[in-house]
């Protein structure tokens, strides 16, 4: 082959049947049974193949379970195809898309189970005061609450049309929630996957939760697996991607980063339906929302439901003290009880809350604690122990005037490759900033020039200047010895570049075309005959060497 090693090599035979396993399920799926059949006898010949040299047990595992997957849907598409019926076309998505055809497992559940029993009247009671009960557990957000009513109703009327005949307009389900952080999205995101699996809609509640470092990967073609790893985990039921904004922020910067196959890869299964379909739903600020559902008219038609959450304002703050006081076992004295609006008002600045929203609770809860802990003695009992006073509250949300509590926006940025990055360089104070322009992965950070980093302010002192282009510099090499190591292992030991490869194995005409495509080593070992045909590789003779020598 082409690849100077085993490791290589196995790489190479495995990146080839998992695309003839897509190419299977995709006629599969498609109704041409015939074509589906050929290239699942060709996937699992090239996955045997490739097992021969898997040293990975876990990988070795994964490949034989495909292999008998596919091996069992190869039969019986040979039986019926020779005239025992009609095949039934495939699980819509089976063998996944990209490159986690291979990687793939079967979903739970299965296709041939009875579709659930239309719901009763009774049913449809029980789940809108299920949603209720819920609803009524969260604190403020009034307009969200009436939102999430009237998508109960509509969902259950849907049902009723359905079980009488009637034509019920095409489902959307997936969301868009904006707002600051801490105002509750996440908590809605759980209440819409719980109300979803009670109407059918979904036939699972759990929700995944995702980040652009969770979806977006370093190198060309690792982003769509990585993506599709994550729906796949969140099938049935919800995939909430928190500050999805980041997956444009680059591309509307007129930077390249790998994001758009993400995007892709979500858009290309939001248009599926049925109780194991994913339910998408895109969180993050207002504005930056709203650049990021602009930014691709395809994904902002696929988007129906939109929520908007309005930051707490005191008398929200002190319930949710209350609840979470009551949740753990504690309370407030009479004094403290009564001056803690006045506490939470006077001592917090109305930016402060709008940063903080509920985690300002939960920090002023724990300073509290604090304060009673240094208060009371090992001798204390009872209720003592347990019993905030208004000094503890008045002590405690003074600490917010002399520190910066962590909050999940610092969190975030901070726990980012780019974040971490910028820890270790002493230029922490930036992180969020950094965060917010959209710089989040290591790939991101290559793009920081001198122009970036005066608009994040990052040049403003001399320290912080050199430190920050100190950065820049040291990420970009580093990326490119990363680069270049890998490039090593694509590489024939005996062969200098691609030229040379090319004129050992009697093929160096090819090497302006592959040159033109910008083929190189890594590119080479996953290109197919077909693949060398359309980039015009000719004569047909030296196309057919060029495909035996890469094989």
């Amino acid at each position: 082959g082409c690849c100077g090693g085993p490791t290589p090599a196995t790489m190479d035979l495995r990146e080839k049947a998992i695309g003839l396993a897509n190419e299977a399920v995709a006629a599969d799926n498609g109704g041409d049974f015939e074509l589906a059949l050929a290239k699942y006898v060709q996937a699992i010949e090239t996955f045997q193949i490739a097992l021969k040299y898997e040293k990975a047990p876990s990988v070795v595992e994964t490949i034989r379970a495909k292999v008998f997957e596919y091996l069992q849907r190869a039969e019986y598409l040979k039986k019926q195809t020779a005239g025992a019926g009609t095949p039934r076309v495939a699980r819509s998505g089976s063998g996944g898309g990209g490159k986690g055809g291979a990687d793939d497992s079967d979903d739970d559940g299965d296709d041939d189970e009875a579709e659930r029993a239309p719901l009763t009247e009774a049913e449809l009671v029980e789940a809108e005061r299920a949603m209720e009960d819920d609803l009524n557990k969260l604190v403020g957000m009034e307009t969200v609450k009436g939102q999430m009513r009237k998508l109960c109703k509509q969902l259950a009327l849907d049902i009723v049309r359905r079980n009488e005949g009637q034509t019920v307009l095409a489902p959307i389900r997936h969301c868009l929630m904006t707002g600051n952080p801490g105002t509750g999205k996440t908590s809605i995101a759980r209440l819409v996957a719980r109300l979803y699996k009670r109407l059918g809609v979904s036939s699972k509640d759990h929700v995944v939760e995702v980040q652009k470092g969770d979806l977006v990967a370093g190198y060309v073609n690792q982003t769509g697996a990585k993506t599709a790893r994550r729906i796949k985990e969140a099938r049935g039921g919800v995939l909430f991607v928190d500050e999805a904004y980041q997956l444009t922020a680059s591309l509307m910067r007129g930077q390249s980063d790998f994001s758009g196959e993400a995007i892709d890869e979500m858009m290309k299964v939001m248009n599926e339906s049925g109780p194991r379909s994913v339910t998408f739903i895109f969180a993050g600020y207002r504005k930056e929302m709203e650049q990021f559902m602009s930014y691709n008219p395809g994904l902002e038609s696929r988007v129906k439901y939109r929520f908007h959450f309005d930051d707490y304002g005191v008398d929200d703050l002190v319930r949710i003290l209350q609840i979470k006081l009551n949740s753990a076992g504690w309370k407030l004295d009479a004094d403290a009880a009564a001056g803690a609006r006045d506490v939470i008002e006077r001592g917090t600045t109305e930016k402060l809350r709008s940063r903080y929203n509920g985690r300002l609770v939960d920090n002023l809860f724990q300073w509290a604690s604090d304060e009673l802990n240094a208060r009371v003695t090992v001798g204390s009992r009872g209720a003592d122990l347990v019993t905030l006073t208004l000094p503890d509250l008045q002590r405690a949300v003074s600490r917010f005037a002399a520190n910066r509590p962590a909050d999940r926006i610092r969190e975030t940025a901070n726990a980012s490759e780019a974040g971490r990055q910028l820890l270790l360089w002493g230029l922490g104070d930036y992180s969020e900033a950094v965060q917010e322009a959209g710089y989040s992965t290591l790939l991101d950070l290559h793009q920081l020039d001198e122009h970036a980093m005066r608009s994040l302010k990052m040049l403003s002192k001399p320290s912080d200047a050199r430190r920050a282009r100190a950065l820049a510099l040291s990420v970009k090499a580093e990326s490119l010895g990363a680069s270049l190591a890998r490039d090593q292992l694509y590489t024939p030991p005996d062969c200098r570049d691609l030229e040379s490869w090319l004129d050992m194995v009697g093929c160096a005409e090819c090497a302006p075309t592959l040159r033109e495509h910008r083929v190189g080593f890594d590119v080479l070992g996953a290109l197919t005959y077909d693949d060398l045909k359309e980039m015009g590789v000719h004569p047909i003779g030296v196309r057919r060497r060029l495909a035996r020598s890469i094989e």
